[in-house]
């Protein structure tokens, strides 16, 4: 028997970084509480943490809001930001980019 972590693959942090998350697929109502819990343990560490958006193929206004909590920390560095999650924060009014 493994002693996995029961949230699924696209949220999970990696061993070899355990200060980077590069989340796959949706983050809508239906993913948020797994990926929130994602957040909360990559925030677990100390210093600068990285989350790379580039593989989020849909987003909604819930995930918009846990990133944006997330970001109001000023430790998240964040390489890439998928084009639908760009568009959808331009269509929302935020003129800020996650990465900034």
């Amino acid at each position: 028997m493994t002693t996995e972590s029961s949230a699924p693959q696209a949220f999970q942090i990696s061993d070899e970084n355990p200060r980077h998350l590069a989340p796959k697929g949706d983050i809508t109502i239906f993913e948020v509480s797994e990926f929130k819990d994602a957040l909360t343990k990559l925030f677990q560490n100390d210093g600068l943490v990285s989350l790379d958006l580039s593989g989020v193929t849909r987003v909604d206004t819930a995930a918009i809001q846990l990133l944006l909590a997330a970001k109001k920390q000023n430790r998240m560095f964040v390489p890439g930001i998928s084009e639908d999650l760009q568009t959808r924060l331009q269509q929302l009014g935020f003129i800020e980019s996650l990465s900034e």
